[in-house]
């Protein structure tokens, strides 16, 4: 079966940041950012996929196969929301910002806790923190 990612940005408030903050640029462009997670996929999805279609993909595929999305703006979160709504979500990988905001997107309530593993955490320079999380067996 194949394999979902879902790589998401948050603020430390549970936002999802604005597209023209500085360490979005970042994430956009860095090595370590959202060019990682594409480098390694198999499918980059977006958010016009249905949900059926990936359900049936991810019966198809095996194990090697990866599809990936980034949640970057309202749309790829609504999405992303739908992935979680479905528990077709293998691998949550969370850029969590050293920034707040006030008001915004929030995007940690689409995530069903409980039921997810940290499997790995790395702190880049810029303070910004990587943390995967896997489903729990």
């Amino acid at each position: 079966m194949a394999k979902i990612q879902v790589i998401m940005p948050i603020t430390l408030n549970g936002f999802l940041p604005d597209e023209n903050e500085k360490l979005m640029e970042w994430l956009r462009t860095d090595r370590n950012g959202f060019p990682y997670w594409e480098n390694r996929a198999v499918f980059n999805m977006y958010p016009y996929y249905g949900m059926l279609d990936l359900m049936d993909a991810k019966e198809r595929h095996g194990n090697d196969c990866t599809y990936f999305m980034k949640v970057e703006n309202q749309k790829s979160a609504d999405y992303a929301s739908g992935i979680f709504l479905y528990k077709l979500a293998d691998e949550v990988v969370i850029y969590l910002l050293p920034i707040s905001y006030k008001s915004g997107i929030n995007i940690t309530g689409r995530i069903q806790f409980g039921q997810w593993v940290l499997h790995e955490s790395k702190t880049f320079r810029n303070n910004v923190c990587r943390l995967i999380y896997r489903l729990k067996e």
